[in-house]
């Protein structure tokens, strides 16, 4: 009778263990056991690729495992996305998101994903503060000149941006909605043509990158009106920021983040997650980083979750209300 007694509980403290000893979402001991690719949306040599190959090679150092960094260019990085959010849910296939991804996310309507609920963000890298620049020797000596100058004749003053329905783009047109001061935008192929056009005079003002634009600040050909957020950036804070200048509510910066498809372990996302803040509180990494234009940013999944809401309803907002679309 006693040895019954003991087979029974025996088998009820197994089926206990088994039922709560490890839950659902449980990490594979052995994870990562094959490389971990990162899916880039731009082409080598960008920025963007410059930053996710500086990443890899850290956390491969750092962790022993293999990451790759592997290039899918096209639609905004929606081809990229569009292949992560395809791939198995089990953390070997991420996708590296830009704010020109949250973008083309908003503008492109007949995608084969949901950018809402396709993916689990795991953390935002950094970001990379954008600005209102003028040529040095401009009138337009602050914000108040530029809203007053559009004012007067609507349409008649031109901004150029990186490129029809980029980050750039919508930050101008943000710009306009939020003050009333219409302007008309002209699209360039990146920030380079954008301003070499503003210094020889042919626009009056540019929406690019700080970091971009900072060379030509140095050199007296560009100066920047204000860095497009509410606080001063990292590498110039003598800068003000529109927020300063009386302009609520924009607060657009250029970033880098991972996502994984829905559906993938939490256990493996916190993994990922924590590889990649011990990454970037690397001095000798943060260091590039910064000499990259970047302000590190290492959010845990959540924060980036919220954040990358909150882009996508911006970028609609603003789209909607300009009429810009990319189909």
């Amino acid at each position: 009778m006693n040895s019954k007694r003991k087979l029974l509980a025996a088998i009820t403290l197994l089926g206990l263990s088994c039922a709560i000893g490890v839950p659902a979402h449980a990490q594979d001991d052995s994870f990562p056991n094959k490389p971990i690719r990162i899916i880039v949306g731009l082409a080598p040599g960008a920025s963007t690729d410059t930053g996710a190959r500086l990443l890899a090679q850290s956390l491969s150092e750092r962790t022993g495992k293999s990451f790759v960094v592997e290039n899918k260019v096209g639609a905004g990085s929606t081809i990229a996305a569009s292949f992560v959010a395809k791939s198995a849910p089990d953390g070997y296939t991420l996708f590296l998101g830009t704010g020109s991804y949250a973008t083309g996310a908003v503008l492109y309507k007949n995608l084969n994903f949901d950018p809402d609920n396709a993916f689990v963000p795991i953390t935002q890298i950094n970001r990379f503060p954008q600005a209102i620049a003028v040529s040095a020797g401009s009138d337009i000596k602050d914000l108040k000149d530029l809203i007053k100058l559009a004012k007067a004749d609507p349409g008649l003053i031109m901004y150029g941006s990186t490129g029809h329905g980029g980050q750039a783009h919508l930050t101008g047109e943000l710009f306009t909605q939020l003050t009333s001061a219409h302007m008309t935008h002209v699209a360039y192929r990146g920030a380079g043509p954008a301003i070499m056009e503003l210094i020889s005079g042919r626009i009056p003002v540019v929406f690019a990158d700080l970091f971009s634009l900072m060379p030509h600040v140095k050199q007296g050909t560009v100066r920047v009106l204000a860095v497009t957020r509410g606080e001063r950036a990292q590498i110039a804070p003598d800068i003000p920021t529109t927020k300063e200048q009386g302009i609520d509510g924009l607060d657009v910066s250029a970033w880098l983040g991972l996502f994984a498809p829905k559906g993938t372990p939490q256990a493996n996302i916190d993994w990922i997650q924590q590889q990649v803040a011990a990454a970037l509180a690397d001095p000798e990494l943060a260091r590039k980083m910064v000499e990259s234009g970047a302000e590190v940013v290492a959010s845990t999944p959540q924060q980036f979750a919220d954040f990358f809401q909150r882009e996508l309803s911006v970028y609609r907002d603003v789209a909607t209300r300009a009429n810009i679309t990319m189909d």
